[in-house]
């Protein structure tokens, strides 16, 4: 169920981390590759050799572990790999540190460095939990897209019966399945994602694009899959990986991009446009050689590229699709966004700006036909991609 999942495993100093080893255990027999990182109290409760010989992997206590020659960099390497954080048992003080943004030792930094989800179980005593600070923390990590389960009511370390107990490992591996994989309510749908930008030739060796990476859109094209939908992606020229069981459509220009798309528009029932295609291409192309280096100035005439989304809204049966458009402002956010999405008759809008070029998170908001706006904070292009799909479902 979890094959080719990756999820760093963090285990910090409570009594409940020998419930840790069960949980590891359930996860590998879900086919989850493991990587348990530790502090080094929690070491004193239960040896690394433990989760070692459950994992299959070595433990990370220390970065630079003699253990992990082939991770220079463990911190960085597993955390791009990463599909899920667990931190199970999590104490008040590793609590305390994530939301302080602190990174001093293999758990915290691992978890700091990862965009992946983020799921922890709080294990402590009933006061440490009822702690004005620590709730204050735990507030601060859920704002920022921190999953908690827990902690559950019973018997404690100290004999009192409160809260404070960590969840039993089935309900955790549940919660982890869940954030994992998603329910399949696009199955029988077929989504058309357009991503990347494109490029427009000036001559053989040189063109004019833009600066976009194509993450967000491969994001929403793997989570629709994940979801059950039948999913084909147009790219224009990225460095991603080719998305598993998805078909991948390779386009270089804003033309080829126009004409990928109307080739299974008529199999679509959502058309969700994330590419960043051109709106202007050289008038004129020297398709023979390469234009030469002068001393005088070189004047290159542009001409707007057709207009995908307004061809794609004119096109036969468009009521029955959902059409979906970003819109990247650099200023009036919101208002050129609205204005974009009356011009080509969109369903829905993600509107955000320049500062989400590149990397592997951002902060948009969503317009509907009505004109309300929901903002979203800054999150992870995975999370982000659920979001965006979870409007389109609710459209039909």
């Amino acid at each position: 169920m979890l094959k080719s999942k990756t999820i760093i495993f963090g285990v910090s100093s409570s009594i409940a981390a020998y419930k840790a080893c069960e949980l590891v255990s359930r996860l590998k027999k879900l086919e989850a590759e493991v990587w348990v990182t530790m502090t080094e109290e929690a070491t004193k409760l239960v040896t690394p050799l433990t989760f070692r010989t459950l994992s299959g992997n070595p433990v990370i206590t220390d970065l630079f572990s003699p253990e992990l020659p082939h991770l220079p960099v463990p911190h960085i390497s597993l955390a791009k790999m990463a599909a899920l954080v667990i931190i199970a048992p999590c104490t008040a003080n590793i609590i305390g540190k994530l939301a302080g943004g602190i990174a001093d030792d293999a758990l915290t930094t691992m978890t700091l460095a990862s965009n992946a989800k983020k799921l922890v179980a709080p294990a402590m005593n009933s006061e440490m939990w009822r702690n004005p600070m620590v709730s204050e923390n735990v507030k601060k990590l859920k704002e920022l897209n921190y999953e908690f389960i827990g902690p559950e009511e019973g018997k404690l370390a100290c004999g009192d019966e409160d809260i404070g107990r960590m969840s039993e490992p089935e309900e955790i591996v549940n919660k982890a399945i869940n954030l994992l994989v998603p329910e399949q309510d696009l199955k029988g749908k077929h989504v058309l994602v357009t991503a990347g930008g494109t490029r427009e030739a000036i001559d053989p060796v040189r063109y004019i694009s833009n600066r976009s990476s194509g993450k967000m859109g491969y994001a929403i094209a793997r989570a629709a899959r994940e979801r059950g939908a039948t999913v084909t992606l147009v790219s224009g020229p990225t460095n991603l990986d080719r998305p598993l069981d998805i078909r991948l459509i390779k386009v270089e220009s804003a033309g080829g991009m126009l004409e990928a798309v109307l080739d299974y528009y008529n199999n679509a029932h959502a058309i969700i446009m994330a590419a960043a295609v051109s709106d202007f291409a050289p008038r004129k192309r020297n398709k023979k050689s390469k234009i030469k280096k002068k001393k005088e100035d070189i004047r290159i005439e542009l001409k707007p590229t057709e207009d995908i989304l307004k061809t794609i809204a004119r096109q036969k049966g468009r009521k029955k699709r959902i059409l979906v458009g970003f819109a990247l402002e650099t200023e009036d956010l919101i208002e050129n966004a609205k204005k974009k999405m009356k011009e080509k008759d969109l369903d829905l809008i993600i509107a955000n700006d320049d500062s989400n070029f590149e990397g592997n998170a951002i902060k948009f908001s969503i317009v509907d036909r009505n004109g309300k706006v929901e903002d979203y904070s800054q999150q992870p292009k995975d999370q982000a991609a659920h979001i965006i799909l979870d409007r389109v479902k609710d459209l039909g």
